[in-house]
């Protein structure tokens, strides 16, 4: 945890911040026990108040939200009490003020248990842990960073959900007590009801007659996907989406995040990032790094509009993959998603997709559930409509409870649309991939993660009939197995044991063209080890070879490094916060 006073800088990594712990906590003079004790006080409200919100919000039991917070009924605050100022981050609040933000979270917290009712999503077993980050004190005010991580399974799925949120949590000490004055994450709910206030009732009735509301409206219809395109394969996009989220509560983000592509959780967000890994994916993009350095197909490195990502080792990109404005301009022409260009437009090489505009509430009515698998949204995030992209994984139908999804930053698996988003929304479905010319590709279906001792059936197909086809796997361990071999055929199958946790590489080679994807394998019930190392320790064949021994691979077109766009906040739109 970081323990600064005042102002907040970038260096809270250093060790020396612990060195000042007691200047500020307790004084200069305070001892280690005192110092300990105080920490855990405010670990303790805050743990309380967030826990018993989330068991509202999320399980619709009762709970008592003023216990333990500047509007609990036992404190008996005198007369003129609410004009006692607090200082945040060099600002001045009073008490009245805090009370306010506390009574607002109470109404939130109703209407989202009652939301949800409302679209019949019910979920058990939830576990709540909470890690803090940093705590910036100045006097009996404090401001607390935390990262709660939900891990439960909805009624009607038996895989498992888990979903992080991270919350600003205000706290102010009255007497011998801390009290929690206020909590949010940023997102465009708080935003939009914090200050005007919210009446839960009247949002809820609202919110009914959106659900009655059908408002979807299908844009670039799907067209031909015949000549020299190569068709989209959703299952293979929620495949991949699925290997790179996090399974387990406990694990940490470097052992699930694709270490061939740089990662942005740290740089303002990973989301569009992830989710263009998942629309290569399904366009068959290859798991090797000479692959993703050369811009290899399915990526999009020529022509007037361009879409290539960043590998782990560095070089250059496109706005495109990373930020869901510029994807948008990618597709259409506009950052809107309004216009008739983009790549939707061109002839040159690059995706083909429909687009749904959702009014708030209104299922994703103009397609079909099998449609939405692997398809890429843009939702509400902290700067606004459309400014988080999330990746749909998993549909029984059109209505926003019965479509799951995946993201990063925050990282979430297998969420239910409906449990977070119920705004407007946009959403891509790829469609194809124009190539410029033949293309006689080698494609690995992919397989979402699988249970350890179990048998999966693995199947490359190829676009043209080869002399021969072999299909190898290389466990955790090192050690290669060859699953199916084939001569003189396009399609080459086998069955395949998983028999320990961890990654598996899926390799199909001929003798003139290759093709990776990597399989996630679990152990079932059993967590990964607290460091989050023993199990998912990446094995040496993923990780990016050094210059020279990467296979042959076209040279990575002469362009600069574009800067992302710093008008995508990725604040998740996940509105417990």
């Amino acid at each position: 945890m970081r323990f600064v006073t005042g102002r907040t800088g970038r260096d809270w990594l250093r060790p020396a911040v612990f060195c000042i712990l007691a200047l500020f906590l307790l004084g200069a003079g305070a001892s280690a026990s005192g110092q300990g004790a105080e920490e855990a006080a405010i670990r303790a409200a805050l743990e309380s108040y967030l826990r018993a919100y989330q068991e509202k919000a999320m399980l619709y039991e009762d709970r008592d939200l003023r216990a333990g917070t500047v509007i609990d009924p036992d404190l008996h605050m005198p007369p003129g009490s609410g004009d006692a100022v607090f200082r945040f981050s060099g600002k001045d609040v009073t008490l009245s003020r805090l009370q306010s933000d506390m009574a607002y979270l109470e109404q939130k917290a109703a209407f989202y248990a009652g939301m949800r009712q409302m679209q019949e999503i019910y979920r058990e077993n939830l576990r709540l842990t909470y890690a803090l980050e940093e705590l910036e004190r100045e006097g009996s005010a404090c401001r607390v960073s935390v990262k709660e991580t939900a891990a439960f399974r909805y009624m009607d799925s038996e895989i498992p959900s888990v979903c992080e949120t991270g919350y600003s949590v205000r706290l102010v000490r009255l007497g011998d007590r801390w009290l929690v004055a206020g909590a949010g994450s940023g997102s465009l709910f708080d935003k939009t009801y914090q200050e005007s206030g919210l009446d839960a009732d009247a949002a809820l009735a609202a919110f009914a007659k959106e659900l009655e509301t059908e408002d979807c409206r299908l844009s670039f219809p799907a067209g031909d996907s015949g000549g020299n395109r190569i068709a989209y394969r959703g299952a293979d996009a929620a495949a991949y989406a699925y290997t790179y989220s996090r399974r387990e509560a406990d694990m940490p983000r470097d052992a699930f995040y694709n270490p061939l592509f740089f990662g942005y959780a740290g740089e303002g967000g990973d989301c569009q990032n992830f989710a263009s890994q998942c629309i290569w994916a399904g366009f068959g993009g290859s798991e090797e790094a000479g692959a993703i350095r050369g811009q290899t197909l399915p990526m999009d490195p020529a022509g007037e509009n361009r879409w290539f990502g960043r590998p782990a080792s560095g070089g250059s990109y496109t706005n495109s993959w990373l930020s869901c404005q510029s994807f948008r301009q990618y597709l259409t022409g506009s950052r809107d998603a309004s216009g008739r260009g983009g790549s939707n437009g061109g002839s040159d090489t690059g995706i083909y997709a429909s687009v749904l505009d959702v009014g708030a509430g209104s299922p994703l009515s103009a397609v079909t559930p099998e449609e939405l698998v692997g398809a890429a949204a843009h939702v509400e995030g902290g700067g606004g409509r459309y400014a988080h992209a999330i990746v749909l994984t998993a549909a029984e139908g059109t209505r926003r409870s019965e479509i799951w999804f995946c993201s990063h930053t925050s990282d979430m698996t297998h969420v239910k649309l409906g449990d977070c988003y119920i705004g407007p929304i946009k959403v891509y479905i790829p469609r194809y991939f124009r190539t410029g010319g033949q293309e006689n590709r080698l494609w690995l279906e992919r397989l979402k993660p699988v249970e350890a001792s179990g048998t999966a059936v693995l199947t490359a197909r190829s676009g043209t009939v080869r002399s021969q086809m072999r299909v190898s796997v290389t466990g955790p361990d090192g050690l290669t197995e060859e699953a199916a071999y084939e001569k003189h055929a396009d399609v080459c199958q086998g069955a395949y044991q998983f028999r320990q946790p961890g990654l598996y590489q899926v390799a199909c080679r001929t003798g003139s063209a290759s093709t990776v994807c990597y399989v996630r394998c679990y152990t079932p019930g059993e967590a990964p080890p607290e460091d989050g190392t023993e199990d998912e320790e990446l094995p040496g064949w993923l990780l990016p070879p050094e210059d020279g021994e990467a296979p042959d691979q076209p040279a990575p077109p002469e362009t600069e490094p574009e800067e992302t766009l710093p008008d995508d906040n990725e604040i998740p739109g996940w509105l417990l916060s």
